[in-house]
């Protein structure tokens, strides 16, 4: 048999393998399964029932600046939409950074394109008095965009700019969500958030 031959054998017998364990998964999932690593819904309405109230009721601190204010109100859709109307017991807290850094050159010296790095670390805390913080970030979320400067176009740049910023801030809130709904899963199932993983159990 020919090595090309052999090669799609074995591509078709991988393909049989993976078509016969799909009812199997699919049952297990109509059982309550789910992956210890496999993905966590992110978008508003797909929540887990079991925590979608918790979520509902996390309010989101003030952010500075633009790109805060588009990062905030992402997340609060995220978060308060599951259920509008929920009362607050919760607050996130985020530090969000916002650099930018040019990468392309004209031969006339103008910039023709332009990168950013968006930056997140956040708290959760309970909103009793005093607080109580149920989690937090070990390490910055962080993602990079760019976009590019058409010459003598300024508002085409402005546009591509404004795209860039919505971009970062819905990969920003992507994962700043997940890393919440992982450590609030685990807040109502009475676990302590074990280091190392995706959040940090709080101080003392």
């Amino acid at each position: 048999m020919s090595r090309a031959a052999s090669s799609t054998s074995s591509s078709r017998r991988a393909a049989l393998r993976r078509l016969a364990l799909a009812p199997a998964l699919l049952a297990a999932s109509g059982c309550g399964f789910r992956p210890m690593h496999g993905p966590v819904e992110s978008t508003v309405g797909a929540a887990p029932a079991e925590i979608a109230p918790e979520l509902a009721a996390v309010r989101v601190g003030n952010l500075p600046d633009r790109f805060g204010q588009i990062l905030r109100r992402n997340l609060q859709r995220r978060f308060e939409g599951v259920a509008p109307g929920t009362q607050a017991r919760y607050q996130l807290t985020l530090g969000v950074g916002f650099s930018g850094e040019v990468l392309g050159y004209r031969r006339d010296g103008t910039i023709s394109r332009v990168r950013y790095i968006a930056t997140a670390e956040w708290n959760l805390a309970t909103q009793a008095v005093p607080p109580q913080t149920i989690a937090r970030s070990i390490q910055p979320v962080r993602t990079i965009d760019a976009f590019n400067v058409p010459d003598l176009q300024f508002f085409a740049a402005d546009t591509s700019r404004e795209d860039m910023e919505r971009r970062l801030a819905e990969v920003l809130g992507d994962e700043v969500y997940r890393q919440v709904l992982l450590a609030l899963r685990r807040h109502v199932a009475g676990g302590r958030v074990v280091a190392g993983g995706p959040v940090a159990p709080p101080p003392g």
